[in-house]
């Protein structure tokens, strides 16, 4: 395992200074991400550098950024590492706008005719065990 230190100030607030573990793989990762936008990496690069699949890149940038490591994207930019607020900020906004983009179609999803059968199903099964309860 290797440990990195994080420590972020913003305006004079330091955030948590505290030491992640990270595995083996994880760190090579990390390493291989660039500060700034200008410079991500791609996907596809991540994955033949390590000589991994795609997916195994994907969860352990989710990993990474679960452990509160500042990791930027976008569809046709790549990974990076934020230089500075402005990368931060508008990588936010774009997950946010992403997430209320995938709320959206949740929510239409629970509307859909074969939501409507599943809800029937489901209650006539309720049903059905509670009348086999009752007698």
């Amino acid at each position: 395992m290797t440990k990195i230190q994080l420590t972020l100030n913003i305006n004079g607030v330091l955030f948590p200074n505290q030491r992640v573990k990270l595995s083996e793989f994880e760190a090579k990762v990390y390493k291989l991400i660039p500060v700034g936008k200008e410079n991500a990496v791609s996907l596809n690069y991540l994955a033949s550098t390590l000589n991994v699949s795609t997916r195994v890149i994907v969860s352990t940038i989710r990993k990474l950024r679960l452990k509160g490591f500042d990791i930027g994207s976008g569809r046709d930019v790549g990974y990076y590492r934020f230089k500075d607020p402005q990368e931060y900020l508008e990588f936010m906004r774009q997950l946010e706008k992403e997430n209320s983009d995938r709320n959206k179609v949740y929510q239409a999803m629970k509307r859909t005719p074969m939501a409507r059968k599943v809800t029937i199903i489901t209650n006539n099964s309720k049903e059905n065990k509670h009348e086999e309860i009752s007698n």
